[in-house]
């Protein structure tokens, strides 16, 4: 029997994305005010060949991250790249743990 899986629009962990996948900005986000949260458009790449585009949703942690490497302003992140990394985390509304999605920066070389 196959495995039932609805599409998405957003960038899920094991589910468009795993980890060590890239993603790069498509665009510079835009703020979401009924959830007062940034969205972006996000290309995902995986062996370093596109696969489909996605939206993301930017939480605190992954917006530090991304600071420290390209800046607070948006602009300069369109055409970046973020490595995906799979984090553990406790779903406030369940309690339950959950996989999630942590950036990090791309290693140069």
């Amino acid at each position: 029997m196959p495995e039932i899986k609805f599409p998405s629009d957003w960038l899920k962990i094991n589910d468009n994305v795993q980890e060590g996948d890239t993603i790069r900005f498509a665009d510079a986000g835009t703020l979401d005010p009924e959830n007062d949260q940034y969205v972006f458009n996000v290309d995902i790449f995986h062996g370093g060949v596109k696969t489909e585009t996605k939206k993301f949703n930017l939480n605190r942690t992954n917006f530090k991250v991304i600071n420290a490497v390209y800046g607070t302003n948006s602009d300069a992140w369109v055409g970046k790249d973020m490595v995906v990394n799979k984090l553990k985390v406790r779903n406030p509304q369940t309690g339950l743990m959950v996989d999630s999605i942590a950036l990090t920066a791309p290693v140069t070389k």
